[in-house]
């Protein structure tokens, strides 16, 4: 489950995923940064890189954790008039929030798909030097 620090007049929500999971989805699974209506096939949340960004329908990560675990974030301001800052990003954020941890756990799962076909590629490949 993603998580949100509050630290002054931001707010970072970092993701379960590193970016370099991101990046490896994006190329091999797009469909799977993604929420569609299983009727409609219209896709209702997005998980993008590039720059950081959140609205209901999707979250753009664009930095990510000063850590050795280097997981996605994206970190955004919380107007200077809000009071109750906690209050504004449950507003706010809930939905992307929701979706996004939904989405998180189709990137594991693509991930594993990822890294199984991958590992069986690579024996049937020969280097001769």
């Amino acid at each position: 489950m993603s998580k949100v620090t509050i630290a002054g007049s931001s707010y970072v929500i970092t993701s379960t995923v590193t970016m370099a999971d991101l990046e490896t989805v994006r190329k091999y699974r797009p469909a799977a940064l993604a929420l569609a209506d299983p009727e409609t096939k219209e896709t209702l949340f997005k998980v993008g890189i590039g720059t950081n960004g959140m609205t209901d329908y999707g979250v753009s990560f664009g930095g990510v954790s000063n850590d050795t675990e280097k997981l996605a974030t994206a970190t955004l301001p919380i107007p200077s008039d809000v009071e109750d800052a906690k209050e504004y990003v449950m507003d706010k954020a809930g939905l992307a929030l929701t979706n996004l941890n939904k989405v998180e756990a189709n990137i594991t799962a693509a991930l594993a798909e990822i890294r199984t076909e991958r590992s069986a590629l690579a024996e049937n490949i020969t280097v001769i030097l």
